[in-house]
């Protein structure tokens, strides 16, 4: 069945983007009007084109969170385990989606499964939306006959690092509205107090104390380059991130910051803990070891560890059992191994990666919580003493006002 990618206004004058299958334009426009869509623009796509190829498709560049995705995942979950068809429940997930990405992506994948494709291919169509842990485990859902088990796995994996990440961020709000709001004060007596107070020291003509010179002198420096400053800044922000685009670049970041005093072995407990769970959805889905080593390695979002689990899928490869092989890998902590081994010779791998990754999870938000509650009173004597400095070179020469005018 064809698929339109359309614009198209609400009933209230907002605009509404998604895609919608229909088997003539005349058809799909109806559709919309039904919906209480009136369209203002409708593309037919071909079924083989991917979120993000459609010509005119930038509306749909804000990413979809991982939140989002979530929630979408356990709704199919839950319509599917219920007995409704694959196809069916993913026009239905679609009418729920709000992001326009998702809503295109569910569509392209009802479309086509209805020309014949298994779900995980369907899927396939749209790699920004489902990535390749999803895919794989939707295929070994397929395979198994046990897709609506998998598609809850998926929701349950989902929803934990979703959660995880928003506590994460939860704990740093505060630093960084305290940094961002020390800026603002900043910011704001440099670009108009002291350029004020500035004339009025030329007019008295006296000498200044050396603070209040080189803030003055500073405040003006800044004044004039601040085009220069501006372009370095850009400059270097690009290098940076072209250099941590690349391969050699993103291994020695990854490498640099794990070497990072406390923060370090936070991140590196992370990591840890997103590729146990990640290994253990994936066995737990049906997936062979080895091919669950491969994507959980990636997962992990460290260069260094992932090459850890490169060097232990070889080893898997050539026979040898999983817990030796992480053994050999000083970043990887004891807890897992130990964990792995337990697993192994259970039977009950699975579990024991899940255990592992909620242990290494408890002890991020645990170091994260010490970290912030270091870092606050750090953050707020640091801002203090930058602000008291700045204020007492402003202050300073008006102590002595009179004898400035005299």
């Amino acid at each position: 069945m064809p698929v339109f990618a359309y614009r198209a206004l609400t009933v209230g004058g907002r605009t509404r983007g998604g895609v919608i299958d229909a088997e003539t334009p005349r058809a799909a426009w109806q559709e919309l009007r039904t919906r209480g869509f009136y369209p203002t623009d409708l593309q037919q796509q071909t079924v083989g084109q991917t979120v993000g190829q459609t010509p005119g498709a930038t509306w749909t560049a804000r990413r979809l969170g991982t939140a989002e995705l979530a929630a979408a995942t356990r709704q199919l979950a839950t319509l599917v385990e219920a007995g409704v068809p694959v196809a069916e429940a993913l026009g239905a997930v679609a009418e729920q989606a709000d992001h326009p990405a998702l809503v295109r992506a569910l569509t392209l994948a009802r479309a086509r499964l209805h020309e014949g494709e298994s779900l995980a291919d369907a899927l396939a169509a749209s790699p920004r939306v489902f990535p390749e842990l999803f895919r794989d485990l939707v295929r070994a859902g397929e395979a198994s006959g046990a897709i609506a088990t998998v598609l809850v796995r998926l929701a349950d994996h989902i929803e934990a690092s979703a959660a995880v990440r928003a506590r994460l961020r939860a704990a740093l709000t505060y630093p960084a509205v305290m940094t961002a709001a020390t800026a603002a004060v900043l910011a704001f007596l440099l670009a108009w107090v002291v350029p004020q107070l500035t004339e009025l020291f030329r007019d008295a003509g006296a000498e200044l104390p050396v603070a209040t010179r080189m803030l003055i002198a500073l405040t003006s420096g800044v004044g004039r380059l601040w085009w220069a400053v501006l372009a370095g800044g850009a400059a270097a922000a690009w290098g940076a991130r072209r250099s941590a685009a690349s391969p050699a670049g993103r291994a020695w970041l990854d490498a640099t910051v794990l070497r990072v005093p406390l923060l370090g072995r936070l991140l590196a407990k992370a990591a840890v803990a997103r590729l146990a769970r990640t290994l253990a959805t994936l066995l737990a889905g049906g997936v062979p070891l080895e091919a669950a080593l491969g994507i959980a390695g990636a997962a992990a979002g460290n260069r260094p560890i992932g090459d850890a689990i490169a060097a232990a899928r070889e080893a898997v490869r050539q026979g040898e059992p999983l817990a030796p092989a992480l053994r050999r890998s000083a970043l990887l902590p004891p807890l897992l191994v130990r964990l792995t081994a337990a697993g192994e010779r259970s039977g009950t791998l699975g579990d024991m990666l899940e255990r592992a990754a909620t242990a290494c999870e408890r002890d991020v938000e645990a170091g994260v919580a010490a970290l912030t509650a270091l870092v606050e009173p750090l953050l707020v004597l640091v801002m203090g003493g930058v602000v008291l400095a700045l204020v007492a070179a402003v202050l300073l020469p008006l102590f002595d006002l009179n004898g400035l005018v005299r």
